[in-house]
């Protein structure tokens, strides 16, 4: 069942005993709705590669659905398009109303004018927005090998998201050279920012002070750096982590627990650590 606009909707066939993985998004799939949801929710990743034998024959096999796979073999071997492939399924399932699956469809057109490494780069930035890091810094990778020449502009971004990738990881030095070369490429106004954002959280104060100095050009970028560390910084001083950090600190200081109580300062550490683990979990949950 899907909740689709506030409507509760029965899908055709019945829950696959074996699933169809989904390479795209590397997911077991175990139902038309399930794989309905799945082909809506990541149109940019969608190609030519899911028009095959094999899904038809996952839904005729696994969720009981035969004419719905007929019709695929069909389009399969008249070598259809991913949008009409795609766009049959939609309405078989009838999860969707026309207008949603008519959007997909369009989706699905107006990619088809996109080359190949457009098509890689959309894919690793799928893997980047869902925080698959490591796979999207691979696929990152692979394009960069790949891209020829006459693709600079195409190379800066790749070089930009794969900045992104990296200082998510704290890996800051290797985002700085990523976000560095994608600028010397465009000029690109946000990747110097990146840029000095990375160096700001790797380099000693002193030093990116330095830096800065010997680079007058960078200086209206590097006050808009300033604004975001300290806007950052302003935000976690509002956060419950940063009310526990400072309440350790203080019991380190003293030496004693909260309040003037007994408790021992690595009892307190366990106490607060405990909390924020609590917290965890809750928002895993959601």
């Amino acid at each position: 069942m899907v909740d689709y606009m506030s409507h509760i909707i029965l899908s055709p066939g019945r829950y696959a005993s074996v699933p169809y993985f989904f390479e795209k998004t590397y997911e077991n799939l175990y139902s038309l709705e399930e794989l309905c949801f799945c082909l809506v929710e990541n149109v940019d990743l969608l190609d030519n590669d899911i028009v095959s034998e094999e899904l038809p024959r996952w839904l005729d096999e696994q969720c009981g659905l035969p004419k719905l796979a007929h019709a695929l073999f069909s389009l399969v071997n008249q070598k259809g398009s991913v949008s009409a492939f795609t766009g049959m399924i939609l309405e078989y399932a009838g999860i969707y109303p026309p207008q949603e699956v008519s959007r997909v469809e369009k989706a699905l057109r107006d990619s088809a004018g996109l080359n190949p490494y457009e098509k890689q780069k959309a894919k690793a930035d799928y893997m980047l927005q869902n925080k698959r890091y490591m796979v999207a810094l691979d696929r990152y990778e692979e394009l960069l090998t790949r891209l020829p020449d006459e693709e600079r502009a195409l190379r800066a971004k790749v070089l930009h998201n794969k900045g992104v990738v990296n200082a998510r990881l704290f890996l800051f030095e290797r985002a700085q050279d990523n976000f560095l070369e994608a600028y010397r490429i465009t000029g690109s106004p946000e990747s110097l920012k990146q840029y000095l954002l990375a160096r700001r959280m790797q380099d000693k104060d002193d030093d990116y002070v330095d830096y800065i100095a010997k680079h007058p050009n960078f200086h209206d970028a590097s006050l808009q750096v300033e604004r975001i560390v300290e806007q950052a910084s302003g935000q976690f001083d509002m956060t419950q982590e940063h009310r526990m950090v400072f309440t350790l600190r203080v019991l380190k200081e003293e030496g004693t627990g909260t309040a003037g109580s007994s408790v021992p300062y690595y009892d307190e550490i366990e106490r607060l650590t405990g909390l924020l683990k609590d917290a965890y979990r809750e928002n895993m949950a959601r």
